[in-house]
């Protein structure tokens, strides 16, 4: 479970994205890459910032990139889009020619009389969003990447709103309809193109349930916010749950809780050309069964989650996601004492529709919990650590420490 915080894309950062993925984008030191040639120039170049290198691209010259660059002849660009390999050409008569095969974007031609109008047409097609064109390059990096921050890999908004309902519902290493305050950080790994990717995250996930008297139903509240550093590329996110815990059996034997619930969230990264809003819907069946000082539980959830279609600045950023999403756990409390108890956890997440680099991961779960006297201002305190693996040797540590109140 690897919550998110909050921040998003701005009219300039939509702005920036299309304008950089115009022009080949931002190069990222890490993420983006631009090699040009033309005559003795042979050049391979990173960038550490999209605004800067935006700023540079204004007037849509590559002189402003490579010294010695000549705006009236012939040459050629490949660009590292994330991990998405993309061509940008001039030919002689200035003549742009795009192609992003892995989006089925092939020999796209803009003819403006000069190179700087030839990009500006490309620009326009992109804003206008044109036979899909700005569709199919996010959708792109979400199925044959790992770098999207909104889809396609368990670090992403997709990944993190689906164990955030889980975890809120009862699943997970906590296993109740805890309110807490939990500072927490992980450190996330991906193999791609023989290379391994890194990303650490730090979130300050906020929850509260309101009970409704002593009927068992409770409002669950929750606001994951969360800074994610993916090799020196920066996003922020933000995330708002709602929760209807609906008791279905309740005595000494059974614990039995059904939870519909939505959320939506928001990511935005200028640095990886990233952003979008996602909203779902999920459906939690959660069983818990006490056994002396043991707890056994089962919480199984169903979901669907979609994207939201933006149009900023007459640009619109659509991933056209729809997902369905079904996370089974399992999970034991100990009680050791009558103010310590262990709990562990196991959960496998798998998704349905669009297509995702990653569809389906394993995540396991730890907490040591230490239990206060009433009317203490904190109910307890919980030192969580969880471990997550995946296709594409995807691992994922998490050290968190709940505060139970």
């Amino acid at each position: 479970m690897y919550h998110g915080i909050g921040k998003f894309l701005n009219k300039k950062r939509i702005a920036l994205v299309l304008a950089a993925l115009c022009m080949g984008g931002e190069v990222k030191a890490d993420m983006f890459t631009l090699h040009l040639q033309q005559g003795s120039i042979n050049e391979t170049r990173g960038f550490d910032s999209v605004i800067d290198l935006f700023d540079r691209y204004e007037d849509g010259s590559l002189d402003a990139i490579i010294s010695g660059y000549n705006d009236t002849q012939a040459s050629f660009g490949e660009i590292d889009f994330r991990g998405i390999p993309m061509t940008l050409s001039f030919d002689n008569n200035a003549i742009l020619t795009f192609n992003v095969p892995d989006a089925d974007i092939h020999n796209l031609t803009f003819d403006g009389g000069s190179q700087e109008e030839s990009f500006k047409l490309l620009k326009n097609w992109l804003k206008d969003n044109k036979d899909g064109l700005m569709k199919k390059i996010l959708k792109a990096g979400v199925e044959k990447t790992p770098y999207d921050m909104v889809a396609g890999n368990p670090n992403s908004l997709m990944a993190t709103m689906t164990d955030n309902s889980f975890q809120r519902a009862g699943g997970g290493v906590l296993g109740s309809f805890v309110s807490y305050i939990s500072p927490n950080a992980s450190r996330h790994s991906f193999d791609f193109d023989g290379d391994t990717k890194k990303a650490t995250v730090y979130s300050l996930p906020l929850a509260k349930t309101f009970q409704f008297g002593d009927s068992g139903y409770a409002l669950l509240f929750d606001m994951p916010l969360t800074y994610a550093d993916m090799d020196g590329s920066i996003s922020y996110a933000a995330q708002l749950g709602l929760g209807l815990k609906i008791p279905l059996v309740d005595n000494d034997r059974v614990k039995w809780n059904l939870i519909p619930a939505g959320r939506i969230g928001a990511i935005g990264s200028a640095d990886m050309l990233s952003g979008g809003i996602l909203y779902n819907g999920t459906l939690t069946s959660d069983l818990q069964i006490p056994v002396g000082t043991f707890t056994y539980g089962l919480t199984n959830m169903a979901g669907y989650i979609r994207d939201y279609s933006l149009k900023i600045d007459d640009y619109e950023v659509e991933y056209d996601l729809q997902n369905g999403v079904f996370k089974n756990g399992v999970s034991i409390r100990w009680d050791f004492t009558d103010k310590w108890a262990l709990n562990a956890s196991y959960a496998y997440t798998f998704y349905t529709g669009s297509e995702l680099f990653i569809d389906d991961y394993h995540d396991t779960g730890i907490a040591l919990v230490r239990k206060f006297e009433p009317g203490s201002f904190f109910s307890g305190i919980a030192l969580v650590g969880n471990y997550a693996f995946g296709s594409n040797d995807y691992k994922a540590y998490r050290l968190g420490l709940n505060l139970l109140f």
